[in-house]
């Protein structure tokens, strides 16, 4: 008898899926080569651990805005939160001499406020994600100015930098909570019923409510833990710079494209219900490893910028490519 199996896909679509799934990994494999290659002391066991470092802080932030994009909702108040806690742990910690126990519990406080301000603008007043988000970080920088008084407060007291500055085993302490955070979130995602209604409401927020998921409670938790993730970045970074990562109205080495960037790159879509957290962490590797090798080179900002949003452009055909195969 003639068989009647399937005919299987067009394998001029194999190279290009194969290139989806493992650009990433390639290219980073790549940039890593070309400045081991011709990039002086690229290779030094100091400048590994700061790219390691750099990729480690906006790797965590961008954990915690993958749960909330999975879910299908862009939370781009992460620059507002990195501002206010940033801001909170000076002024607790360095201005009142609080001890660093109450002031982390303080800041962690604070994180989850600003997700429950995040939440509520979302479900109960049902505004856009993005738009709702872009305002409450409006509102949580013009917090941390008020408190401040656009001034940069400088971190003397020893013991935040000693904590977060450790290095256990030689590795830096940020690289082990980063290792922590997307464990815990590669779990929550892949072994939870939570992590299930966290796609389950990217793919179809009104399918998923009327099936029994509560959204509202599932809308808040991603919130939650989107700003709280941001707040531990914040104060790793603080402790690093020594100071407020606040200088006026601007953040100092952050932009929330970069968060979109790692996030995309690592295969998250912006229309919600499909990622992977565990790649972010190439893709935060990527924008780090491109980065310290421009400063090595000594190369102008603008290069920087032009280069970034080219990624930034690719990785928004990225996710287009992708939505479009799975239509296939």
């Amino acid at each position: 008898m003639q068989s009647t199996s399937l005919p299987s896909r067009p394998l001029r679509l194999r190279p290009a899926e194969w290139l989806l799934e493992n650009g990433l990994y390639l290219s980073t494999l790549l940039l890593f080569i070309a400045f081991a290659l011709f990039v002086p002391n690229f290779l030094s066991l100091d400048n590994m651990l700061v790219i390691l470092g750099a990729a480690a802080i906006k790797g965590i932030i961008a954990a915690g805005f993958t749960l909330a994009a999975i879910s299908g909702l862009l939370d781009v108040s992460v620059i507002g939160v990195l501002a206010l806690a940033s801001v909170l742990t000076a002024v607790l910690y360095e201005r009142l001499g609080w001890p660093l126990p109450l002031t982390l519990l303080v800041v962690v406080v604070g994180a989850y406020l600003t997700g429950l301000v995040n939440s509520w603008m979302v479900h109960n007043a049902r505004i856009n994600s993005f738009v709702a988000t872009t305002a409450t970080s409006s509102l949580f920088l013009g917090v941390a100015i008020a408190l401040t008084g656009g001034q940069s407060i400088v971190i003397t007291r020893p013991e935040l930098q000693g904590v977060f500055l450790a290095r256990p085993l030689g590795i830096n302490l940020a690289i082990w909570l980063t290792f922590a955070v997307y464990g815990l979130g590669y779990v929550l995602l892949n072994h939870t019923k939570l992590g299930a209604h966290f796609y389950a409401m990217g793919i179809n927020y009104q399918a998923a409510r009327l099936s029994g998921i509560r959204v509202g409670r599932v809308t808040r938790i991603a919130l939650v833990i989107s700003a709280m993730a941001t707040a531990l970045a914040a104060v790793i970074a603080t402790a690093r710079a020594g100071n407020t990562l606040l200088f006026g109205t601007t953040i100092t080495g952050y932009d929330v494209s970069e968060i979109f960037i790692i996030a995309l790159l690592g295969g998250v879509s912006l229309f919600g219900g499909y990622g992977r957290i565990e790649r972010n962490l190439v893709a935060a590797l990527f924008l780090a490893l491109l980065y310290n090798g421009l400063q090595l080179l000594s190369a102008p900002a603008s290069v920087w910028l032009l280069l970034k949003g080219v990624a930034f452009i690719f990785a928004i055909l990225f996710d287009t490519l992708r939505q479009r195969q799975q239509a296939r």
